[in-house]
């Protein structure tokens, strides 16, 4: 039988004559120093949230969400601009990691970052105005060889540190893989236009359509700049070493990503073949849909191995794209000169390579043939050596740097693919922004790797910018009505008072149905505005992790009165403060800890 709890009756007074007896002291007890009980105090800390440790350019991003909550756009945008130049490209082809990290993930899901970082860039407009210089102009000149997103990353951060940045690149436009190797769909050009204008009116100087040819015009440049800085990026595609991949009818799939980005698309045919796994395979098999032909892409390992981003893999296969996974290509089949199929084996997966991925293996007596009229060959991209001087040792692939870029000549600097890094977008920019920084420590003579110990982020290879100019005015923090500690430690999901948070869900960044993705403008852009009312739903669900936002908690529940209101702050009156800690575990966001008591021992 089913125990019903039954309700308490509530109790009601007529009058005061029914109210009990209760003591009320009118004295005062601020002659009680209770503060001499302590031998622990409480104080207020800064700590970095999650998000921004997992961000490569260590972006800000609980500062701008909160401005940007406030209404505050000019400010936000002021602050995120600090460290990622940005947030227009970004929120529209970044992989954010910042999600990845995020702790509200834990209550509900992730912030919706990517989209708010758009969201920052269009609450400010199409001409948002130059950002102001950190430093005074120098003389100094440093040539920039690429002008990709490391190219344009450094530009920007060495001209706010006070130098003058002239980027250099073969082709006729800047911008390198944001122009020519991320799809119309993805990141409209006129965001990218638009950032590339800013950087002009802050004074980077742009020389476009010429190459540097070989390793002798590179040490031309050594000569007649302060510094150079490499970002040339991986565009040497990898053959996939089968006869008769020579063929017409055969190409890498960034040079077909780049013809396509310039209006020169070849003739496809009604059936393409995409050979490969990555972000490159997948933007030119959805490219080629958007084209008209039929489209698979054939992959030599299964989908768990697969280096192209999941949500990349997932909006090809919503847009009716086939992988054909555990496939070896063995030989191109032609007719007439021209490719008709490619022979293949199934293959099984092995024991791990030097990747650590288990290696496909084919699998004897399998053999099949897929038609195609053009196979698209987008294995993976090596960099370009001719431009690099014999002294320059290349190591994995890659230009050998030390930390910040640095190489065996030390006023030559490279980032970017270039270099042994992640090939993502938001890497480049954070390298960029770390070789910035080495630059200008070079020319000041200072050793970079002791500067990057008081700027990165935990053990990363994330730098802040703002650390760094706060180094450069002698350590020299801003003032602020109460005393914040800043802490160079992560605030965690577990160091998080939950009982001020709810769970609510994330609100997603909306998309164009991939039934709409074909009609007469295949190329629009996939992500789209979101509407008010999801922007303030997300924004108010960050947590602010390891940031005080003057929630109260502390002031209330101080059983000592011990705290006191101080402008957009809080003060501690030590005299009454006992050290009970009330206030260190009512912090919702972990910006309050306790520490041992000072103590003063006199000989």
């Amino acid at each position: 039988m089913k125990r019903v709890q039954k309700q308490p009756k509530p109790v009601t007074f007529k009058g005061v004559s029914d109210m009990p007896f209760c003591t009320v002291s009118t004295a005062l007890m601020t002659w009680n120093n209770t503060g001499t009980w302590r031998y622990l105090r409480p104080r207020y800390i800064d700590q970095i949230p999650a998000c921004q440790a997992g961000c490569p350019t260590a972006n800000n991003i609980e500062a701008w969400i909160r401005l940007l909550e406030q209404g505050k756009k000019e400010e936000a945008w002021e602050k995120a601009t600090l460290e990622n130049p940005f947030p227009g490209i970004m929120g529209r082809v970044c992989f954010h990691p910042c999600e990845d990290n995020c702790n509200r993930k834990e209550l509900g899901g992730s912030i919706s970052i990517k989209m708010l970082e758009r969201v920052l860039a269009d609450s400010v407009g199409p001409n948002p105005a130059a950002p102001k210089p950190f430093r005074p102009h120098t003389k100094r000149r440093i040539a920039i060889v690429g002008s990709g997103p490391a190219g344009l990353a450094c530009a920007y951060h060495l001209t706010r540190l006070g130098h003058k940045a002239v980027i250099m690149d073969r082709s006729p436009k800047a911008g390198g893989l944001l122009r020519y190797g991320i799809p119309e769909y993805r990141l409209p050009k006129e965001i990218l236009d638009i950032d590339i204008e800013r950087l002009k009116k802050m004074g980077v100087e742009f020389r476009l359509g010429k190459a540097v040819q070989n390793a002798a015009e590179m040490q031309t440049l050594r000569q007649d700049y302060d510094a150079v800085f490499l970002a040339v990026g991986a565009h040497k595609s990898r053959a996939m070493g089968i006869p008769d991949e020579k063929t017409d009818g055969v190409m890498p799939g960034l040079v077909f990503l780049d013809f396509t980005a310039q209006g020169k698309a070849p003739p496809l045919g009604k059936t393409v073949l995409v050979i490969g796994g990555g972000n490159t395979a997948i933007d030119a098999a959805r490219t080629v849909k958007r084209m008209g032909s039929d489209v698979t892409i054939l992959y030599r390992r299964t989908r768990h191995e697969m280096p192209a981003f999941e949500a990349e893999v997932e909006d090809a296969l919503s847009e009716g794209i086939k992988i054909e996974f555990l496939i070896l290509p063995k030989r191109v089949v032609t007719k007439n000169g021209k490719v008709v199929e490619l022979l293949c084996d199934r293959a099984v997966l092995g024991e791990p390579d030097e990747s650590g991925r288990r290696k496909p293996v084919a699998i004897a007596n399998s053999e099949l043939t897929f038609n195609a009229q053009t196979i698209l060959c987008a294995i993976g991209e090596d960099i370009e050596t001719v431009i690099i001087p014999s002294a320059l040792p290349i190591e994995k692939g890659a230009l050998a740097t030390k930390m910040g870029g640095q190489t065996e000549w030390h006023n030559i600097f490279a980032g970017g693919d270039f270099i042994n890094q992640p090939r993502t977008a938001v890497d480049a920019l954070a390298a960029g922004k770390r070789s910035a920084i080495a630059i200008d420590c070079y020319f000041r003579k200072e050793a970079f790797e002791t500067v990057f110990q008081k700027i990165r982020i935990g053990d990363s290879l994330s730098v802040r910018m703002e650390d760094y100019l706060h180094h450069l005015d002698g350590e020299k923090m801003p003032e602020k009505e109460q005393e914040v500690v800043q802490k160079n430690k992560i605030a965690m999901f577990t160091d998080l008072n939950c009982a001020y948070f709810w769970e609510s869900k994330t609100n997603p960044y909306p998309m164009r149905p991939a039934t709409e993705r074909f009609g007469h403008r295949p190329f629009a852009e996939i992500l789209l505005a979101p509407p008010k009312e999801t922007i303030e739903n997300e924004l108010s669900r960050c947590f602010h992790c390891g940031r005080c936002t003057q929630c109260d908690n502390c002031y209330i529940y101080c059983p000592d009165i011990a705290i006191g209101k101080i402008g957009g702050g809080y003060a501690f009156d030590l005299n009454y403060c006992k050290g009970c800690g009330v206030c260190v575990h009512e912090c919702p966001r972990a910006a309050m800890e306790l520490i041992e008591e000072p103590t003063e021992i006199s000989s």
